[in-house]
């Protein structure tokens, strides 16, 4: 695809590991409370255990429960991330498309057990910082109506580009972005009741003259659809009443490919 470059700007791939972060304490005594480390990817944390109120007793440790409350909300500004979704976005151009990064979040009453444990002198904690996955849409589609093309792309590549039909300049087919809100397989047209459809019967049920082809892709508004059409003839150049027609197996590849929810992007 060598023409990609014109069509999208893509962002670098950053993958993001969370680091664990190891929760250590200093050697401490019958009467000397540790101080706690926490590992962190820039500077270590660390917790005295006047902090937190620590101190031994007879009875054993003993913690002030507000201050030690005060601390963990500390730790939870510091190491809760909000995930960054990334995924594609629209642009006069061209769309684009950059990876997200996983978040992360401190679970406070956990993470105030590990604080108490290592103030005791247990070592080789781990700070209980639950990671929240990235949900970005794994393809999206992109249609130019004035090459009559429809690009698929996976992430930052144009895996495949197919001929479309598109819509006549009386029907022109809108220009923006969508997603595809339904899937249907073998579909039944409905009569939309527009002024192009009168005199039409008031559906046709699947078949080999059904108007949507063997498959459709209904987007979330306008009416629109990417569907199959039994008169190839029309996919390639203006032709339809808004939709986007493709040939029976390129349809049926695209359909087994996209989920419900994909971005579709539309350019003149």
């Amino acid at each position: 695809m060598g023409r990609l470059s014109r069509v999208a700007v893509f962002g670098a791939f950053v993958v993001v590991v969370a680091a664990v972060a190891m929760v250590t304490s200093t050697p401490g005594s019958a009467f000397v409370v540790p101080t706690v480390r926490i590992a962190a990817a820039d500077e270590p944390v660390l917790i005295d255990p006047a902090d937190v109120g620590a101190v031994r007793t007879r009875e054993g440790l003993r913690v002030d429960e507000e201050r030690l409350a005060s601390v963990v909300a500390e730790l939870d500004a510091r190491f809760t991330r909000k995930p960054d979704p990334g995924g594609y976005t629209m642009t006069d151009s061209g769309v684009t498309f950059r990876y997200g990064t996983p978040g992360t979040r401190l679970d406070r009453e956990a993470a105030a057990d590990v604080l108490v444990r290592a103030l005791r002198g247990q070592q080789d904690l781990e700070l209980p910082l639950e990671h929240l996955a990235v949900d970005v849409p794994e393809y999206a589609i992109v249609v130019r109506l004035g090459e009559f093309s429809l690009d698929l792309y996976k992430a930052a590549e144009v895996v495949k580009r197919y001929p479309i039909g598109v819509g006549l300049p009386r029907y022109s087919t809108p220009t923006g972005e969508y997603h595809i809100k339904s899937k249907a397989k073998d579909p039944t047209w409905w009569n939309p009741g527009s002024s192009w459809s009168r005199g039409m019967p008031r559906y046709v049920a699947p078949g080999p003259n059904n108007p949507l082809g063997t498959r459709a892709m209904r987007l979330d508004r306008d009416l629109l659809a990417i569907h199959g059409t039994p008169n190839s003839s029309t996919v390639g150049r203006r032709s339809s009443h808004g939709c986007m027609r493709m040939h029976r197996a390129d349809v049926e590849e695209l359909f087994d490919i996209v989920p419900e929810g994909t971005p579709v992007y539309i350019f003149a």
